[in-house]
């Protein structure tokens, strides 16, 4: 999610060549306890296809769920859309972290990339959440409108996040000194919240080696109250 979003054309070039890293994310969507990832772009209505591009991912995620008896672990299971999930219908917040196979820059002369996606869904943007301290998180900090960006546990100030309406309306904001921003919502329906983080530091994973780490996390909720948010865009295909 970017104001300079890749053309379809463009976006299939880097799923070739970059395994999605630079051009897509996965967000979570929760209807009543029937949770569902999906893998794409949002704001384009593109959601990613198995068999297809989805099948990329090194095994289903496994999806954290917390409720107000505790946190649970849920086993999905991969359909044609994305990777679906029984949840509780009183859960407060879920999160899920996908793995996928590491990124061969060798032509560039770089040293693998891995990259990592992850998402979180939250009842309410109203409820502050407590932040993953193993992942790049946004949560909600229990103010309304406000945002906290962290990485391992830790504040990640100067960093730019976007949410994004089911319309394609979107707003920027950089998390200040305690990782955090603000947002006006004045439409109702699902936003979409993202950020990026790139970590410089190498080391192994899936046996191998890599140069670098990049981070990109999604935070979806609903809004009940506000104007009525224009239709989604048709649906692009992947």
């Amino acid at each position: 999610m970017r104001h300079f979003h890749h053309a379809l054309g463009l976006a299939t070039f880097v799923l070739a060549s970059l395994g999605t890293a630079q051009a897509h994310q996965v967000w979570l969507e929760n209807n009543g306890g029937q949770a569902q990832l999906f893998f794409g772009e949002f704001n384009d209505n593109l959601r990613e296809t198995s068999p297809g591009a989805l099948d990329k991912f090194l095994a289903t995620p496994t999806l954290a769920q917390q409720t107000a008896s505790g946190t649970q672990q849920l086993s999905g299971q991969r359909n044609a859309t994305g990777f679906s999930y029984n949840a509780a219908s009183q859960a407060q917040t879920l999160f899920a972290s996908a793995a996928y196979p590491l990124i061969d820059r060798s032509k560039r002369d770089e040293p693998a990339l891995l990259w990592v996606p992850a998402a979180r869904w939250v009842a309410t943007p109203a409820q502050a959440v407590a932040a993953n301290a193993q992942a790049l998180d946004l949560v909600p900090t229990g103010t309304p409108g406000q945002l906290m960006v962290s990485f391992n546990g830790m504040a990640l100030p100067k960093t730019k996040v976007q949410i994004v309406a089911p319309s394609g309306w979107s707003r920027e904001a950089q998390s200040d000194e305690q990782g955090r921003v603000n947002f006006a919502l004045p439409w109702k329906g699902l936003y979409v919240a993202e950020v990026h983080h790139s970590h410089k530091q190498g080391g192994e994973a899936q046996g191998k080696s890599y140069g670098e780490a990049s981070y990109v996390t999604t935070l979806s909720f609903s809004v009940e109250d506000g104007m009525p948010s224009p239709a989604l865009p048709a649906a692009a295909k992947p």
